[in-house]
């Protein structure tokens, strides 16, 4: 898991992340707690208005990226500073389809997660992120569901980047993936240093691919 316990003692996070993402569950975590919404804020997007991959930019002093606008911010300032995000699908299914109310079960989710440079640096591999990648497949990857992908090219702001791809457990689940990097600096994060970064993806809808794309392309290093 990756919620400030570290996953197998490998993968270490800064303190401050309460976000629902141990093992990601595939962003279906039951929600007895109700996120509010903002005032004038319709509560369930309409139609095409659910698969809308842009429309929410999200920013900390390490990273920016424009997220869906269905899904809440749903992060606090103190992990903000921390250099985390979390953009999460709220809602409910109906009909069989999972609809965004604001409230319900989180169905879907960006999150991004900073590792602690101490950390990254024990696992011997430098700023290889190949390297980092193979290292995480069993301890991390694997714990989230069957690798389908494990290397897939891409890149954060001309950085290069890796989308490590895992069949999703659960049934509403579409696409499931992790985009991993190191950033081409560290940023301080309270007390710590941070430079490796995860990028948890989760989507119930048809449109795995555009989100992952609407991320990378509209990612900036601070």
């Amino acid at each position: 898991m990756l919620s400030g316990l570290g996953v197998a003692v490998v993968l270490t996070v800064v303190p401050g992340c309460a976000l629902p993402f141990v093992e990601t569950d595939d962003g279906a975590t039951p929600a007895a707690a109700v996120t509010p919404q903002s005032e004038g804020e319709p509560a369930t997007p309409s139609g095409a208005g659910y698969k809308i991959v842009s429309g929410q930019p999200v920013r900390t002093h390490c990273w920016s990226y424009e997220g869906p606008k269905a899904f809440v911010n749903n992060v606090s300032s103190d992990q903000e500073e921390h250099c985390h995000g979390a953009l999460e699908l709220w809602g409910e299914v109906v009909d069989g389809a999972v609809v965004p109310t604001g409230v319900g079960a989180v169905y879907g989710q960006v999150s991004v997660e900073p590792v602690r440079v101490a950390t990254s640096e024990a696992w011997g591999v430098g700023t290889d992120l190949g390297g980092a990648v193979d290292l995480l497949a069993d301890s991390y990857f694997a714990e989230n569901g069957s690798i389908l992908n494990l290397h897939e090219a891409t890149t954060l702001d001309g950085v290069p980047a890796n989308i490590t791809r895992v069949e999703g457990t659960f049934e509403e689940t579409r696409t499931k993936a992790f985009i991993t990097a190191f950033a081409p600096e560290r940023f301080a994060s309270g007390t710590d240093e941070v430079q490796f970064f995860v990028i948890a993806i989760v989507t119930p809808y048809d449109n795995g691919d555009e989100l992952i794309e609407q991320v990378t392309g509209t990612w900036t290093w601070s």
